[in-house]
């Protein structure tokens, strides 16, 4: 595994993707619509900036899976649960083509997979901190 992307890109990109796991997670657990839709604005410009990244390469260095790549997992696997969680369209193939096509990589890769935590106990755990969160309303 190596890291074929630039130290500036690199830290770009990464900076781009802590400030996306902030916003699109309190997307979800934020009660005010207002403030909701103010997150949901911020998730989608970051998420354009890794589109934008991405473009056509298999992941972000390239053909190989890389540090940039480790460094969005967030994106991958979380953002997907998250948005399911909450009922949003935060990362779809028809919004976000590329970046959709490279968390089915990424996620996909059998270093990735057999990393991941099990998707169905980490559902359930944040399905039922959401539901406790509507039901504080």
């Amino acid at each position: 595994m190596t890291c074929q992307v630039g130290t500036s890109a690199f830290v770009d990109s990464s900076e781009r993707e802590i400030k996306i796991v902030g916003v699109s997670w309190k997307s979800v657990f934020t009660v005010d619509e207002k403030e909701r839709e103010k997150n949901v604005a911020e998730t989608y410009e970051g998420l354009q900036f890794l589109e934008n990244e991405i473009k056509e390469k298999k992941f972000f260095g390239g053909e190989e899976l890389g540090l940039v790549d480790i460094t969005a997992v967030y994106v991958a696997y979380w953002i997907p649960l998250v948005q399911e969680i909450a009922g949003l369209e935060l990362l779809t193939t028809e919004k976000f083509p590329n970046l959709y096509r490279w968390t089915q990589e990424f996620v996909n890769h059998p270093i990735v997979k057999e990393s991941l935590p099990p998707r169905d106990p980490v559902f359930a755990f944040f399905k039922g901190r959401y539901e406790g969160l509507l039901a504080s309303k």
